[in-house]
């Protein structure tokens, strides 16, 4: 979303450009071509591989009430047909900006959320978190040097119908430029089991800790 907003150049008061771009190789429109609300089409066609190895097929679509970052401006992001690496993702996420004049900031709230699996599998998912960046603030036209912290709940239930919760007790961190979250905790709650998280210390890598209520923590690969 951010790094489209910022090519587009609709996160301020600039007008967007009517052509389509090359974003990690999707197609994306911008309709109209000047005022708000507008309209946003990532296609990622039938199926193309992004830079880092994810691969991608459908669409996303996003309506934006205002610029991205006016204070109380809103997009609704929504997926049609839409897989990551055969997975298919289905939502309907709000991001809200509550940005002061000292902090950037954004609410998150993920309604309808279903994950399903190349073999049927689904998991039914929902959550709420905030948003704040702690970098890369001077640099608005490279996203790649942003720092997001990340607080919130969030709930899964299975094709089961069994439901798990999630609590972040310590604010992750998510760089643009990692693809991992490299710091902070999250708690699992279970029907009869607890969970603790812990992403590490803040080196981009895809490794992590896990307990299991309260046991020492063991090793394992994100």
């Amino acid at each position: 979303m951010m790094q489209v907003a910022e090519e587009k150049e609709i996160t301020g008061n600039r007008l967007s450009s009517p052509t389509d771009i090359s974003f990690l190789c999707a197609t994306v429109t911008v309709t109209p071509f000047s005022g708000f609300p507008k309209t946003v089409v990532i296609d990622f066609g039938t199926g193309c591989t992004a830079p880092n190895g994810i691969r991608r097929s459908g669409i996303i679509r996003m309506v934006i009430s205002d610029s991205l970052r006016r204070p109380g401006s809103k997009v609704v992001m929504t997926f049609e047909n839409y897989f990551i690496n055969a997975f298919k993702k289905e939502a309907k996420i709000t991001w809200t900006n509550n940005s002061t004049s000292i902090t950037r900031s954004w609410r998150r709230q993920v309604t309808d959320g279903k994950i399903t699996a190349p073999g049927g599998r689904y998991w039914l998912h929902s959550s709420l978190k905030e948003i704040v960046q702690t970098d890369g603030l001077t640099t608005p036209r490279i996203p790649f040097d942003d720092i997001f912290i990340i607080t919130g709940t969030g709930s899964v239930t299975n094709a089961n119908g069994i439901t798990r919760t999630s609590s972040i007790t310590e604010p992750l961190q998510k760089k643009v430029n990692c693809r991992f979250i490299d710091r902070g905790r999250i708690r699992f709650q279970g029907p009869n089991h607890f969970a603790l998280l812990d992403f590490g210390n803040g080196t981009c890598d895809n490794a992590a800790t896990i307990s299991i209520d309260g046991n020492p923590p063991r090793s394992i690969t994100l």
